[in-house]
């Protein structure tokens, strides 16, 4: 994807997002939405990921490359989603909804930095073949993204139904 068309993608589903929360109560946030993962939980998640997608774009400007998270297989990543939870679980909703909202501004800015080309280019070793920054910044935004969104239209269902 260019560009032009990664934003437009990450915004529209930000606006998506953002237009689902709107008429939720405060205490929506606190029910579980996938296993014991929570509302709230789920927004520290995608905030999480998105902190990562940005910290890849700064690493790429200044160095030529991002450094990988290291987690090699499904379980290191399950356990660094559990951390990146566990690190919100106690904060106000107002705090985690803040971040997730600085989160998608500051990736939003850092994406408009990139070119095409920045984003097309091949990444170097350790980074495995056909690896991309543009493929690096979809699964940690608008390809992770709709999943979450459909989640929480299920729970927006179950509560509408009762």
């Amino acid at each position: 994807m260019t560009r032009d068309e990664i934003l437009q993608a990450i915004n529209d589903q930000g606006a998506e997002l953002n237009a689902m929360l709107a008429d939720l109560p405060a205490d929506a946030f606190a029910r579980p939405v996938i296993e014991w993962w929570t509302l709230k939980d789920l927004l520290g998640h995608m905030t999480m990921w998105r902190q990562v997608a940005i910290q890849f774009i700064a690493e790429y400007k200044r160095a030529g490359a991002p450094t990988p998270l290291g987690l090699a297989g499904d379980a290191a990543v399950d356990a660094y989603n559990k951390r990146g939870v566990a690190a919100r679980r106690d904060l106000p909703l107002a705090r985690v909804r803040a971040e997730f909202d600085a989160a998608h501004r500051d990736l939003v800015a850092a994406i408009a930095t990139l070119s095409d080309a920045d984003l097309t280019q091949p990444l170097p070793a350790p980074w495995n073949e056909g690896a991309t920054l543009e493929r690096l910044i979809a699964i940690n935004s608008y390809q992770h993204d709709p999943e979450h969104i459909a989640q929480i239209a299920q729970l927006k269902l179950r509560a509408a139904n009762g």
